[in-house]
């Protein structure tokens, strides 16, 4: 594999690029995660892996390019399968951490 400038794998950079010539939506093409919020009250996520760490005041999530964390307060999932997780309570932050 090899990796061009920032780190980036070419076969990545190049996956991209086809991607997005071809408009495809990129969530499900490339694998990112999904992030639809309503308001500060809930958030949907789409195309996570795992739940890394689960407390009332933080999500941490493992994506297939990075980890997702939401903070704030009174949070619950209220649903969750392999592909989508359901999540109430007072959000006050969402932090991407790409690999």
């Amino acid at each position: 594999m090899k990796i061009g400038k920032g780190g980036v794998c070419l076969f990545d950079r190049q996956k991209r690029a086809v991607v997005s010539a071809l408009s495809l939506p990129e969530d499900v093409m490339l694998g990112d995660m999904l992030l639809t919020f309503t308001g500060s009250r809930g958030a949907l996520v789409e195309n996570y892996r795992s739940i890394i760490l689960y407390t009332d005041t933080v999500l941490k999530l493992q994506g297939k390019n990075g980890r997702l964390t939401i903070e704030g307060k009174r949070l619950r999932i209220t649903y969750f399968d392999r592909e989508q997780l359901l999540l109430s309570g007072a959000i006050r932050s969402a932090v991407f951490e790409p690999l």
